[in-house]
């Protein structure tokens, strides 16, 4: 008679004889740890293990954490006729079960709730959403209530409830509206997050007012926004994503250090915020004379980040503190003048990448520790395909930034011509990077010129002690 084989999950050997035995280690371990590991897990794979036996359902009841996210959870129910009212019901019923179990279970509160739903009106999920008693003791908060139908007019409106559950430390809201009209009270909060958010100024800084304890805040493409003022004396962090220029921008945030905007508003006042140590502006529309003034008006700045400036002809970045310096995609139009002066007696760390058409010129610089610079050249097939003109706007920019390097320069270009410098041209120049010890070169090299580049690369950087090229493949600018 055949016997069906069971593959062995545990060994032990007594009196000589090796026995098999099956053993269910993840039961045996302390429900602190089950509960820290279902927490990672989608809440619909929670409670199907629930039916393993009488410990897991209560562990099911004791869970902290409930993830419920519609992507995440949508295929779960692709044998219901209406897959998308099953997810619905199972919610609606994951939460009521939770609150029932809290009357007879110690420990049953919900510290975090992520729950990602798709609005539409008389959805069973979001109706009782706020007669729960789950704000008791909830601690984090990351609610997405995205609209099936892209009309804000149609989005949900945040319950009062929510707003003034004084256990919450991080609350994250997306695809929603929050009432002018509420009470605010949310004194533990420590990071806030708004994204696609309807609402308007005077409900923002009322909202900032009620999260006293706030430390991080982050605003992404909010909706009715016109003159949005950020109050707070605790607010450390600060990030800004604005797709409709705002008018105005005021900050006043005195213990602010970092601060990170990606938006069009030509009239932002940061005068308040002197204890900004680290700063990124993105896609900005800032003139010169407003740039200078905005960027050498922190006397602790430490990091700055300039990301495609539009309005800008000359960037002159000052600072006694600054250490390190990012520049990126300074390249379009190729045509426009752009000078960009540094003065930063302390400077660690470059970082450029944009088009060598570019005046940069770092005063009062010697020893920097590290370089990367990624250079957008022409393409094959290019009018100004590696040209004359090429190699000596490229000689003119590398001599610019000609400094003692501590450590490795990282040096990106598309093509390994950017930098096989005409014979004719080396003549004139016996190196351009005299003191530079260790260098890579990443490129979409062709293998059979990776001798006449290392003599290239050597002709450039006489002293290299290190010299690695890489071959990119995929994924240049």
């Amino acid at each position: 008679m055949a016997t069906k084989r069971v593959r062995a999950n545990f060994l032990t050997k007594k009196d000589g004889i090796q026995n098999t035995t099956a053993v269910d280690r993840i039961s045996k371990l302390p429900d602190h740890l089950i509960h820290r590991i279902l927490s990672f897990v989608p809440t619909i794979d929670v409670v199907r293990m629930s039916i393993l036996s009488r410990h897991w359902r209560r562990v099911w009841y004791s869970v902290p954490s409930l993830h419920l996210c519609h992507t995440d959870h949508m295929d779960r129910f692709h044998f219901h006729s209406q897959p998308e009212q099953a997810f619905y019901k199972f919610v609606n019923k994951c939460l009521k079960h939770r609150e029932r179990s809290a009357r007879y279970i110690t420990d049953s509160s919900i510290s975090s709730l992520k729950l990602h739903i798709e609005y539409y009106r008389d959805n069973p999920a979001l109706d009782n959403l706020s007669t729960f008693a789950i704000w008791r003791n909830i601690e984090e908060l990351d609610l997405c209530t995205e609209p099936r139908y892209l009309y804000y007019r149609n989005c949900y409106c945040l319950p009062e409830v929510v707003l003034n559950a004084r256990s919450l430390t991080v609350l994250k809201l997306g695809h929603l509206i929050i009432e002018g009209s509420c009470s605010i009270s949310l004194p533990s909060v420590t990071f806030l997050s708004l994204a696609y958010v309807k609402l308007r100024d005077k409900t923002l800084y009322n909202l900032l007012l009620g999260c006293s304890a706030i430390e991080k805040f982050v605003l992404t493409r909010c909706y009715e926004l016109s003159d949005p003022k950020i109050s707070s004396l605790r607010l450390k962090f600060l990030e800004i994503e604005d797709d409709k220029a705002f008018e105005t921008l005021e900050i006043e945030a005195i213990n602010l250090e970092s601060f990170k905007y990606d938006g069009n508003c030509e009239d932002i006042n940061l005068s308040a915020c002197k204890a900004i140590r680290s700063l990124s502006l993105l896609d900005i529309m800032l003139d010169d004379e407003s740039m200078e003034d905005l960027i050498c008006g922190f006397p602790l700045l430490e990091s700055l980040t300039l990301y495609h400036s539009l309005n800008v002809e000359h960037i002159r970045i000052c600072g006694q503190h600054l250490k390190n310096i990012r520049l990126d995609k300074y390249y379009e139009p190729a045509q426009k003048y752009l000078e960009i002066t540094i003065e930063a007696p302390n400077l660690v760390s470059f970082h450029y990448k944009g088009n060598i058409k570019r005046a940069i010129s770092i005063k009062g610089l010697d020893t920097i520790l590290n370089g990367h610079i990624v250079i957008k050249g022409p393409y094959p097939g290019q009018e100004d395909y590696y040209d004359r003109d090429w190699y000596i706007n490229l000689i003119r920019f590398l001599l610019k930034i000609n400094f003692y390097w501590n450590t490795t320069v990282s040096l990106h270009v598309y093509s390994e011509e950017a930098l096989i410098f005409p014979e004719n041209l080396r003549k004139f120049f016996h190196s351009l990077w005299s003191n530079l010890k260790h260098l890579k070169v990443m490129t979409f090299c062709d293998l059979k010129k990776i001798p006449e580049l290392r003599d290239a690369l050597y002709w450039i950087s006489p002293s290299l002690e290190t010299l690695v090229i890489k071959k990119k493949t995929k994924g240049y600018y």
